[in-house]
């Protein structure tokens, strides 16, 4: 893939030309888009998914940043993480079910630099506070489990921002295996049995992605379980209940997914990224094809009363 923009010479250059011919640009370019992209990355850093750091350590630069950056010099990047609530059987005494690393910034240093410093961790079942760490991402409203006005106790989250702009494009990317969900269906004893804030469910953690404009995929190392795989998975974690799953009936639940249903609802995917994440730039890259803000061949130019698509010109005079 070729660069688009090969440093600031190229982005001084568009930028004067545009500022010279408000006329001529009106009629030469395409109508003006929205602000920068707001990519945000959250990693489940659970046993499922953790081993897989120093993949994602030695592949953001190159297979992530990069990419976004080529359809758009301006995006800013963030960094989330999660485990599950800190209580058994769910997650060990020092886990979390979410946290901010990194707030949203074009400046991608505070990113990486959260991003190596994450560990990983233990995560208890299967299921993890997935649908916590999206409702948070979006809300920074912080989570007072047991409602006594402090966001100190254990398995509390205090309130954060992520600096969302609401007038640009917002991405989130998250890193997450199995396909399931904790409080999805909604569970009254998660993640303690009388919890009086409890964490968010599906409804809520969607209506808040949407709330902020959200697009929402899902990388998974592994493609979907097997049918045979899948109805214990069914069996324990979606259903909670012993049912007996019939063939068909595993084949549709494993259809609707949580990541699924949410990547559907928000004009998102899911998509599958190998053991070792060697599918990951393919993934990303078809990402930015589905959320870039100009067309292929052209670039943003962010002017003080808009914002425009230019032809691409590479290092061109």
């Amino acid at each position: 893939m070729e660069m688009l923009f090969k440093g600031t010479k190229a982005v001084s250059a568009l930028t004067k030309t545009a500022l010279a011919c408000t006329t001529l640009c009106t009629v030469l370019l395409t109508s003006p888009v929205a602000n920068a992209l707001d990519v945000v990355i959250i990693i489940d850093t659970t046993g499922s998914t953790g081993a897989l750091l120093p993949n994602w350590q030695a592949r953001m630069q190159e297979e992530v940043i990069d990419q976004f950056r080529l359809a758009d010099p301006h995006t800013r990047f963030s960094l989330a993480s999660h485990l599950d609530f800190p209580f058994s059987p769910y997650g060990g005494t020092d886990e979390y079910a979410y946290r901010l690393d990194a707030q949203l910034d074009s400046n991608t240093e505070p990113f990486i630099l959260a991003l190596n410093n994450l560990d990983s961790g233990w995560g208890g079942d299967g299921p993890e506070s997935q649908l916590e760490a999206l409702y948070q991402v979006t809300t920074g409203h912080g989570r007072d489990l047991n409602n006594n006005g402090s966001f100190l106790d254990q398995g509390d989250i205090s309130p954060t921002n992520t600096g969302f702009n609401d007038n640009s494009p917002s991405i989130v990317i998250h890193f997450t295996t199995p396909a399931v969900f904790h409080n999805e269906p909604f569970e009254p004893n998660y993640p303690y049995s009388g919890v009086i804030n409890p964490p968010a469910d599906f409804d809520s953690a969607l209506t808040a992605m949407i709330s902020k404009n959200v697009i929402y995929y899902q990388v998974e190392p592994n493609a979907l379980p097997s049918i045979m795989g899948s109805e214990k998975t069914i069996m324990d974690h979606q259903m909670q209940q012993p049912l007996s799953v019939s063939l068909q009936q595993a084949k549709m639940a494993v259809a609707a997914t949580p990541g699924e249903r949410l990547a559907e609802a928000t004009g998102g995917d899911v998509l599958h990224v190998g053991s070792d994440l060697s599918g990951l730039a393919e993934a990303i890259e078809d990402i930015v094809e589905d959320v870039r803000p100009c067309p292929a061949g052209q670039v943003p130019v962010y002017l003080p009363w808009a914002t425009y698509c230019v032809p691409d010109h590479g290092d061109k005079e």
